[in-house]
């Protein structure tokens, strides 16, 4: 979480509504470099949630940007990996990595652990800001091994993909048992990712039943 207090309040919300008992879940922030007020939002968040949160300090003392495209692949990579740590720390079976520009419908976390998947993610259209909204996080590679985003989405169901992210399901043992973590040495952290996780022979998998709303800026928030 890096300068999201915006965004915060709708993506919260959403978390909370989940049709998941609080009783049985965690919540973990990893808090980078703020300059608004997202610590505070979420001090408050851990105060009066129902469900144990965690808050984490990661600062750095070079920060880089925090907007899309000037994003560190590096520093996000680090800082999703901290974010592992903490879930090892955890007696949680699965974590689910949300991006915090996500919102997600309250069925979302029943209906990806009923999918009994290493990994799977929502359906996340990522081509707001490019006027492209066929363009998703789903990927797969192509007969050269570049990606190439999906784009006859399958309607409804689960389907295999060679690299996703932005909201995923993830098997505690694909984490523990295996080893997979981010890496930035393939280009964004997810890539690295998945590459280790399918070189682990570790199905990579989408719901396209499960669609989040990307907020990519702040004229994408829901009104009222």
């Amino acid at each position: 979480m890096r300068n999201r207090a915006w965004v915060l309040p709708a993506y919260l919300t959403a978390l909370t509504q989940m049709d998941y008992p609080p009783e049985a879940m965690e919540f973990c922030f990893i808090i980078n470099n703020c300059q608004d007020e997202t610590p505070a939002i979420l001090g408050n968040f851990a105060r009066s949630c129902r469900s144990p949160v965690r808050l984490v300090e990661e600062n750095h003392s070079r920060p880089g940007g925090y907007k899309r495209g000037y994003y560190s692949l590096s520093r996000l990579a680090d800082l999703r990996n901290r974010l592992l740590r903490e879930f090892l720390d955890s007696s949680c079976t699965h974590l689910f990595s949300v991006d915090s520009d996500i919102i997600l419908p309250a069925f979302a976390l029943r209906q990806l652990l009923a999918d009994n998947c290493p990994v799977v993610s929502a359906l996340v259209c990522n081509g707001h800001e490019v006027g492209d909204p066929s363009l998703f996080n789903v990927l797969n590679r192509d007969d050269n091994g570049s990606y190439r985003h999906i784009r006859d989405i399958p309607a409804g169901c689960l389907f295999p993909v060679d690299c996703t992210g932005a909201a995923c399901l993830i098997a505690r043992e694909v984490i523990e048992k295996y080893g997979v973590r981010y890496l930035s040495d393939k280009g964004a952290e997810d890539i690295g990712f998945c590459e280790e996780a399918r070189r682990m022979g570790l199905g990579l998998f989408c719901d396209s039943r499960v669609e989040g709303l990307h907020l990519m800026n702040e004229g994408m928030l829901p009104s009222g």
